[in-house]
Parts: C-alpha cells; structure tokens; sequence
C-alpha cells in the first residue's frame, strides 16, 4: 500500500501518527495519580469521560460510513476505550478528542472488540501510529 492511502487526517486536523506526541497527549488528559487501582496492562489506563467525535475507518484506511459522537471510557498510552451508540463494524476508527486547554488532536485507533453495553457498545482497541 503506498502513503497515499492512507488517512492520516480527518478533515483539517491530522491524525497522530507519532507515539511521542501520542504519549505526551495522553498523560495531559489525565491528572498524575488519578488512578490507584489495580492494573495489569502494559499501559496503565485512566478513567476519562470526554465528548469524542468518531469516524470509521475501513482497513483501506479508508473513512467508511457517516461520523457519530462517542463518550471515552477509559484511556491508556496503549489505546482507548469508548461507549458509542452505534454497532462498531469496521477494523478502524478516527477518534477526535477534544482537550481542556481549548485543542483537539485526531487519533487512529484499532478496534479490538465491540460488545453490546447496555443500550450501547462498549468500544476497545489500541491506537495505531504506524500507518506504513
């Protein structure tokens, strides 16, 4: 697959596509030592409600179907997890997370599993920064 391909934007905004700049967002979204509970992930994740806005990516890198909103769950360095109202089918998704300070950076996000929540589905997977 050549670059070109590839979605590394979503509208204006490009994608992160830089695990430094991942990392370094990330742990600004979450207060230091807001979790102490037990965690035996690689990426320790941290409870983050946040407004998110969603768009599926088909495994061309590829925006498939329409955007929709989402509420993050939890998030990690490693990845994301996320309360949508919509049945996730595709093997991507650009999530748009908007940050305290008054920016938004677009993340691409593998996903790893998507079951049923209540009247809702509960999203997973981990982030993707390697769009070669």
């Amino acid at each position: 697959m050549t670059g070109e391909s590839h979605i590394t934007h979503w509208g204006s905004e490009d994608c992160v596509t830089s695990s430094e700049e991942l990392t370094e967002f990330v742990k600004s979204l979450v207060p230091r030592g807001a979790y102490t509970g037990r965690e035996v992930r690689v990426s320790v994740r941290q409870p983050l409600v946040a407004d998110l806005q969603v768009q599926p990516v088909g495994a061309d890198y590829r925006p498939v179907g329409a955007q929709f909103s989402a509420v993050t769950r939890d998030i990690s360095v490693g990845g994301l997890g996320l309360i949508s109202p919509v049945l996730v089918a595709t093997p991507l998704l650009i999530v748009r997370i908007d940050h305290p300070h008054g920016f938004s950076k677009c993340l691409l996000m593998e996903v790893r599993r998507c079951r049923p929540f209540r009247k809702y589905f509960e999203v997973g997977g981990p982030f993707v920064t390697d769009v070669s």
